[in-house]
């Protein structure tokens, strides 16, 4: 059981690391849960930052929740593998959200025809 657990763990850093680079994050290779909470939290202070609107501000948000679950994931090093997983799911569950948020917001001005 501990061997499917592990490779979910391992699939679901894949996904949440791969998640982070549509809003601006490098790509790693090999990433650990506390790098990808540091860069999910980095983020959020750039979405956080600046006049650029509500679903901006939202994101940023939502990527804050997402920094705070992965921050869980990392604390608990030693529990069993299924509660990491559950914080992980937490987290790219508000990556999603936070990708929907940004996907269904209007464009900041539209380009008149010429």
């Amino acid at each position: 059981m501990s061997t499917w657990w592990e490779t979910r763990r391992t699939a679901r850093l894949a996904e949440v690391a791969h998640a982070l680079e549509f809003f601006g994050a490098e790509p790693v290779e090999d990433p650990g849960v506390g790098e990808l909470a540091r860069v999910a939290e980095a983020l959020a202070g750039e979405y956080r930052t600046g006049d650029r609107g509500y679903a901006i501000h939202r994101t940023g948000d939502l990527l804050d929740w997402a920094a705070a679950a992965l921050h869980a994931a990392d604390r608990l090093r030693g529990i069993p593998v299924p509660v990491v997983n559950h914080h992980l799911r937490r987290a790219a569950l508000a990556l999603d959200d936070a990708r929907a948020c940004l996907l269904a917001s209007p464009p900041a001005s539209p380009v008149q025809p010429a």
